[in-house]
């Protein structure tokens, strides 16, 4: 069964049309990777589903649940992950307070038990050492290891990634797709908006081509790389790869 829907779903800002009927699903355990030129509604698509803009027309249903009729908001958040561009850390909290305050504040664990799950998940991200380090004294790689452990604190069932490496520097790069690997590999389900097609070929169990705001092709890494059926596939996937 899907874990995530998008049904026909439209959205506009000021009379312009950037998602033109999205439909496409994730199954539980899934990684999908959205694709596609900068200005396709990509990062609109998954801002949409975490409940950061409403849509027009169309339906997400997210674990059996139309999200439109969703009241509160913070408890989806904490099952529906999301990992931002320029990471969203509180600058005035160091590294373990940004892993422990959604926890204490939307799940009520008390401070003891916060602090023990953030330290597990900061080990996990390689940044156990920098607990009690402020984001201003962290790296771009860092800061983007430090909001997946925040958004693993909330045991969330389903993580969204808006272009998680696209702020940072290319040798920080991998560090922060090797977290996401790993995740992968345990079968957390995710949906990644990327411009690193390497990275989606190789984790990706389904790839989403969008243009235009809307859904080109959709299939498995290899038919979509290889062999892409669309004209405007493989005009991107020549440019870019």
């Amino acid at each position: 069964m899907a874990i995530i829907e998008v049904k026909g779903v439209r959205k506009g800002f000021d009379g312009l049309h950037v998602l033109k009927g999205i439909d496409f699903s994730i199954e539980k355990g899934e990684v999908v990777c959205l694709i596609g030129p900068s200005g396709s509604g990509k990062s609109t698509m998954l801002r949409c589903i975490n409940l950061l803009e409403d849509i027009d027309a169309g339906k997400i249903v997210v674990l059996g649940q139309d999200i439109s009729e969703i009241r509160d908001i913070n408890a989806y958040r904490s099952k529906v992950g999301m990992v931002f561009q320029q990471f969203n850390l509180f600058n005035n909290m160091n590294v373990l307070d940004n892993c422990t305050l959604a926890q204490k504040r939307v799940l009520k664990r008390s401070e003891e038990d916060a602090k023990k799950i953030a330290m597990e998940h900061l080990l996990k991200v390689g940044m156990v050492d920098f607990a009690n380090a402020y984001p201003s004294t962290l790296s771009g790689g860092q800061k983007q290891r430090v909001a997946i452990a925040r958004a693993l604190c909330m045991d969330p069932e389903i993580l969204l990634f808006d272009e998680p490496t696209s702020a940072l520097d290319p040798e920080m790069v991998g560090e922060v797709l090797n977290v996401i690997r790993q995740l992968a590999d345990e079968d957390m389900t995710m949906l990644i908006v990327t411009h690193e097609m390497a990275f989606a070929r190789d984790v990706a169990d389904k790839v989403v081509f969008m243009d235009g705001g809307i859904v080109l092709e959709e299939g498995r890494p290899d038919d979509i790389f290889n062999h892409p059926k669309n004209e405007r596939t493989r005009q991107f996937l020549a440019r870019i790869i």
